[in-house]
């Protein structure tokens, strides 16, 4: 008996810790990349879009991971430079779209739908999603990031 509830006790252990987890704190693809962590970004360049505003996609052979998640590199350089200092190119509220989590929603945030501003990098859903967040910049930027700090830790499900 004394096994059966030590057995019990350890196979229930997963579910007690489960919520101190992270859950959803980085948009990434479906999968794994070559380097074992998801794809974060869609696989675009995020140093080429930040400093030359220009979403190229990355390559694997250029890749590197933070944080869980893999980012793809059209250049060595870029990759260089990303490593040096991620949080210049990282995207804000994880990659999602920075509209709906000001919204209190994860939506998935396009590298093609993007703004810089104040030297951060905003990703989008779509050009919608886009326009509605350029009519008040400042006060959505800060409701996004208000919204983000209740909202990092809950899963895309959750919400």
């Amino acid at each position: 008996m004394k096994s059966f509830v030590l057995t019990a006790l350890i196979a229930a252990l997963p579910l007690a810790a489960a919520p101190a987890f992270a859950a959803d704190e980085i948009n990434v693809s479906n999968g794994i990349s070559a380097a074992g962590a998801p794809l974060a970004a869609h696989g675009v360049d995020l140093v080429a879009l930040v400093n030359n505003g220009n979403p190229v996609e990355g390559f694997a052979n250029y890749s590197s991971t933070y944080d869980g998640a893999s980012y793809y590199f059209a250049s060595e350089d870029n990759q260089k430079a990303f490593e040096a200092n991620p949080a210049a190119y990282l995207p804000q509220h994880g990659g999602f779209c920075s509209y709906g989590v000001s919204v209190g929603k994860k939506f998935d945030g396009d590298p093609d739908q993007y703004v810089l501003a104040d030297g951060k990098l905003f990703l989008f859903l779509n050009a919608a999603t886009r326009s509605a967040f350029l009519e008040d910049l400042t006060g959505t930027a800060a409701t996004a990031d208000d919204q983000w700090a209740k909202i990092k830790h809950v899963a895309v499900g959750e919400l």
